[in-house]
């Protein structure tokens, strides 16, 4: 074979080297970008999730703090609730 030959194979060989080694390179970015994509809509739905709790417990203190408030009557005065834990002052 001559030089000229020799030199061609050898760039060749290189050159199909080099496309599968980028390829796989390219693939193995992509499939980890993918899964990194997996692990943000596992964090999205936890944090939704905790929202959705922390939302829950809020109503839930909200309504119990209403009913511990005083009641004001059309007058403009306050009235006495009568709540859990208060008892009835015609007792």
């Amino acid at each position: 074979m001559s030089r000229a030959a020799k030199l061609t194979f050898m760039g060749s060989c290189v050159f199909a080297a080099s496309t599968i080694w980028f390829v796989h390179r390219a693939q193995k970015m992509e499939r980890e970008s993918m899964y990194q994509g997996v692990l943000r809509d596992q964090e999205r739905k936890a944090q939704r999730e905790q929202n959705t709790r922390e939302f829950e417990e809020t109503r839930a203190r909200y309504a119990e703090l209403i009913k511990q408030q005083p009641d004001f009557n059309e007058a403009g005065g306050v009235q006495e609730s009568k709540g859990p834990g208060r008892p009835d002052k015609d007792s």
